[in-house]
């Protein structure tokens, strides 16, 4: 009669058998719940995974001035940009200088005015940039000359005068919070120049439009937390006011120049750039560079002229060495000229 015992041969198959079923039961226990696996990207903070692990304060951003100010949006005369915020966002801009003033619908589509009580303080503004004679032919060719204010006034993103190109604030940010929710691993940060526009304001249309559960809440001592840190607390979203912090009731909405100190801005050539302290002190954790030109008729070149690598590098590094820190905030008009992205990442170490 057969022996009915498994054989030696037969007990080393069931062995290396059930040896391969426990290595595979192990494997799906340590395996990662995030489902891209070892892809690199989906461990990354604002595309790097070595600034996960650095402060804030530490990093460069690419940033954009007047970053409202688009080229593709209808009604804006004097852009400084080619895209809107959420396009700037796509191609990899972190940080946006945006203006902020009260306007009101009018009776044409699509035309904003500035309200009444900030109105001659944008004309003034306005005619000191661009010139008088500019100023009258853009208004005229907009047809708000003939514009009433029909609505509620409202915070709007404007450069100057309304009438000249404007955004509404509470739709931008919106466009915003729907892009960070598809883009969970980025930071961002909004500095506003608050020309008109309340604490109080600011941040109702930062909470109509959702963002507020994404905005970062600063600790008592001033430190700032890593990327990494932001990114798993989902508090990645830094909102800065230059004139009127949030004070007690909004501690969310920073006063800018607490936190900031930067260069001037006004300059006529590159010739003229400086690294000088403008506003905020010399002790403050970020460091914006103002990188660009004055002349409105040749913004475009400029910008080609002074966001080239041979440019912008040499000026950021003059910066870190007088000043004694990594810029932050790196700021230029027209992002898609010259090498922004690349002088930035160079300045992370990428």
């Amino acid at each position: 009669m057969a022996d009915a015992r498994p054989t030696s041969g037969r007990r080393r198959v069931l062995l290396v058998t059930g040896a391969a079923v426990l290595l595979v039961a192990a494997g799906a226990l340590l395996a990662p719940d995030d489902p891209a696996g070892s892809d690199p990207a989906a461990h990354a903070c604002n595309g790097s995974v070595a600034l996960c692990d650095r402060p804030y304060d530490e990093v460069a951003f690419p940033t954009t001035h007047n970053s409202m100010s688009a080229a593709d949006a209808p009604g804006w005369y004097f852009a400084e940009q080619p895209t809107g915020i959420v396009g700037q966002l796509d191609a990899g801009v972190r940080a946006f200088l945006v203006d902020a003033w009260p306007g009101r619908a009018t009776q044409h589509p699509g035309l904003v005015t500035t309200a009444d009580r900030s109105r001659f303080q944008a004309r003034a503004a306005a005619d000191d940039e661009w010139g008088a004679a500019a100023v009258d032919d853009a208004l005229t060719l907009s047809g708000a000359t003939e514009a009433v204010g029909v609505g509620p006034v409202e915070p709007y993103l404007c450069h100057n005068l309304c009438e000249l190109g404007a955004t509404p604030m509470g739709a931008e940010l919106e466009r915003v919070a729907g892009w960070l929710a598809d883009h969970p691993r980025e930071v961002v940060t909004f500095v506003v120049q608050d020309e008109g526009v309340t604490p109080a304001q600011l941040a109702g249309v930062v909470t109509r439009a959702g963002l507020l559960p994404s905005v970062y809440r600063p600790p008592h001592d001033g430190s700032w937390p890593t990327l990494g840190r932001m990114v798993a607390s989902g508090r990645r979203v830094v909102v800065m006011m230059e004139h009127v912090g949030g004070g007690a009731r909004y501690p969310w909405l920073l006063q800018a120049f607490d936190a900031v100190q930067d260069t001037p801005y006004s300059f006529d050539h590159a010739s003229d750039f400086s690294c000088d302290l403008l506003r905020g002190s010399p002790d403050n954790a970020l460091l914006l560079v103002n990188h660009w030109l004055s002349s409105t008729a040749t913004r475009r070149s400029d910008a080609t002229e002074v966001n080239a690598q041979d440019v912008l590098w040499p000026r950021v590094e003059q910066c870190r060495e007088q000043r004694g820190q990594v810029p932050s905030f790196v700021a230029v008009d027209f992002y898609d000229r010259g090498d922004l992205f690349a002088v930035v990442d160079r300045l992370n170490g990428s």
